[in-house]
């Protein structure tokens, strides 16, 4: 992390918030959540995809993912949730 990242993550998330226009506080918030949560879905297709563990396309098709497809989907997780954090309280997160 550099100097400049908190400052980024900060101009990041007012970006997202001017998207929301009108939305209730309250739905921008879930939707927060519910991001970080589905590229937390993202990187466990891509472990399962990376092992083989996906015994429908196994055996037709090996491995779908690569372990760098891992770490792109984890670093997407953290990234969101990182982002959540820095926004949450303009969000409409309780104190």
């Amino acid at each position: 992390m550099t100097d400049a990242t908190p400052a980024l993550l900060a101009y990041l998330s007012r970006w997202l918030d001017e998207s929301q226009g009108d939305r209730d506080a309250e739905a921008v918030l879930w939707g927060r959540v519910a991001k970080v949560t589905e590229e937390a879905g993202e990187a466990i297709a891509a472990i399962i995809g990376a092992t083989g563990q996906d015994p429908r396309l196994n055996p037709f098709v090996g491995n779908t993912h690569s372990y760098d497809d891992v770490v792109d989907g984890l670093l997407d997780v953290a990234m969101t949730a990182v982002e959540h954090m820095a926004g949450a309280e303009r969000a409409g997160a309780p104190n």
